[in-house]
């Protein structure tokens, strides 16, 4: 009698474990009914239609954007990058004009064609 509650509860917390996994992955994707047509991708970058067409430009600011950060001379959470067609525009502040001119030269290391610098001088505590 005994092993025979072991054994129910043992298959009780198996469907339970199953019904788990089942709510955490996602809903299957529609299938396809001719070769027409086609299931669409995720767009790399919501909130920006121009990534999806210009992916070189989504490559280029992943990399200014590794370069500020590996940078030990530019606080690189205080700067935004935008990329249009190998141009860079930099956006935001630094604490010094050194600073500001390593985050240029960075952006220009990660493949840059040109750099807009539209940086400000802050000074931080």
């Amino acid at each position: 009698m005994h092993s025979e509650q072991l054994r129910g509860k043992a298959i009780l917390a198996g469907f339970v474990m199953a019904g788990a996994l089942m709510m955490t992955m996602p809903p299957p994707l529609p299938a396809a009914e001719t070769t027409d047509q086609v299931v669409p991708d995720r767009k790399p970058v919501p909130n920006d239609p121009h990534y999806i067409t210009h992916k070189a430009d989504l490559r280029l600011k992943l990399d200014v954007k590794r370069e500020l950060a590996m940078s030990p001379f530019v606080d690189a959470d205080f700067i935004g990058v935008t990329v249009r067609n190998g141009v860079v525009t930099l956006r935001g502040s630094v604490e010094d004009q050194s600073a500001a001119s390593d985050a240029v030269e960075n952006a220009r290391e990660a493949g840059a064609k040109k750099v807009i610098n539209k940086l400000t001088i802050e000074e931080r505590n």
